[in-house]
């Protein structure tokens, strides 16, 4: 499975994501921003809560765009799919031995 093009297509897109350090940037401080709008909503801070989640949501605006991110997850998609497929057949076949063998 691992030599699959579904496979190796989103290895490929996954090292690209992985590499791009002013992605990885965005995301850590959009997921630190998301963790403190909770903290400010939970002690009643709702200015602050507000303005967080904005801040938050710029950031992930600006991802969602980014090409190596829409890449990655086309072919995040894909290779779920491929999984899923997999795991579809091997639990009929499993199923189909089961019965066979009662």
């Amino acid at each position: 499975m691992a030599k699959h093009p579904t496979v190796i297509d989103f290895q490929t897109a996954e090292s690209l994501l992985k590499n791009s350090t002013e992605l990885y940037t965005l995301e850590v401080e959009m997921k630190a921003l998301a963790k403190d709008a909770i903290l400010y909503k939970k002690i009643g801070k709702e200015r602050a809560y507000q303005e967080t989640i904005e801040r938050s949501k710029v950031i992930e605006a600006q991802l969602n765009d980014e090409p190596i991110l829409i890449d990655y997850r086309r072919k995040l998609t894909a290779v779920t799919e491929l999984l899923q497929y997999l795991l579809q057949n091997l639990e009929t076949q499993i199923n189909e031995e089961l019965h066979r063998e009662n």
